[in-house]
């Protein structure tokens, strides 16, 4: 994404201010990914592609052999470098269509992107990923949609209204990325082609059993943290809220100033970035903070994130 490659984008406030992947997460995809494989089998060589700061990127080095992050964005790989240093890790600048020049093909075990997979264009990169993939390996694709605040649902059309709403900050995402995001990925289809398994196709929705009513899926509760295997079951699903985060309003104020889109309205109206800090004759983000602490009154806030997982295989050999 073009914000993100700019020399003037703030990496560091960027991945200060993320949420962060529980284990459930990574512990979903390892199952899925290693059921049916010997203990020697498909624990060599993982990569993250739109890797950004290594968030999703630092929760494989323990898992695999080596382990490769990439990302389109110089920026973001100089801070990603900055702040993981396992020896089995390496971070290359690299678009998720470039990628087959950058490695071996039939090298990879699992491939993931956390939050970056509704930047690429799967016409060209669903089949480089069977080139590169073993067989047998895995694709891994999760993204959350836009916060709630937890216990304030009267709040979500003012948050939506602020994120994506003409007024708001909507006309200064970069399309169509956001809106496939918040629909949790459901507008990526699963490659069609022969040497994918399509009956491995598998999507794991982490939303409650009350956000996103449209989907007319099974609900089953989270299992325990040491259960041998999270979901056993072959069906799509939802679970429940695995992301969330309680932040005073500096840190909430932090990791809105992160926003791509944000960063945009402020390159494109210089007037209100002279305002920034000034609460409620500030800039956009301002003001709307001010409109959230007079409604809520609290110290901090607890936001949470749905998110969309979606995995599929390469067929065996």
């Amino acid at each position: 994404m073009s914000t993100f490659s700019n020399s003037s984008f703030d990496a560091a406030r960027y991945a200060a201010s993320r949420p962060t992947y529980p284990p459930v997460l990574l512990n979903t995809v390892l199952h899925y990914h290693l059921r049916g494989k010997s203990d020697e089998e498909g624990k060599s060589k993982a990569l993250d592609l739109g890797c950004g700061t290594g968030q999703a990127t630092q929760l494989l080095p323990n898992h695999f052999t080596s382990v490769i992050g990439s990302d389109p964005s110089n920026v973001m790989i100089e801070q990603a470098k900055r702040q993981n240093i396992a020896s089995n890790l390496t971070f290359i600048v690299s678009k998720a269509e470039d990628i087959a020049a950058k490695v071996d093909p039939a090298s990879i075990d699992l491939v993931v992107a956390g939050e970056a997979a509704h930047w690429f264009d799967h016409k060209q990169l669903w089949p480089i990923l069977g080139r590169i993939l073993k067989p047998g390996g895995t694709v891994a694709y999760w993204g959350y949609a836009r916060t709630r605040i937890t216990g304030h649902p009267e709040l979500t059309p003012l948050i939506n209204e602020y994120c994506v709403g003409d007024s708001g900050l909507g006309p200064y995402w970069q399309g169509p990325g956001h809106g496939i995001c918040h629909n949790l990925y459901r507008d990526i289809s699963f490659p069609a082609s022969e040497e994918w398994d399509p009956a491995s196709g598998k999507r794991v929705y982490f939303t409650g059993d009350t956000k996103f009513p449209d989907l007319k899926l099974p609900f089953y509760p989270l299992p325990s943290s040491n259960a041998e295997d999270p979901f056993s079951v072959q069906e799509d699903f939802r679970t429940d809220m695995i992301l969330s985060k309680t932040m005073t309003w500096i840190q909430i104020e932090k990791w809105w100033r992160s926003w791509s889109a944000l960063y945009t309205y402020l390159e494109r109206h210089p007037e209100e970035k002279a305002r920034t800090g000034q609460g409620k004759d500030g800039d956009i983000l301002d003001r709307f903070l001010y409109d959230l602490q007079e409604r809520l009154r609290t110290d901090d806030v607890t936001m949470e994130w749905p998110l969309g997982l979606m995995m599929i295989k390469k067929r065996s050999a």
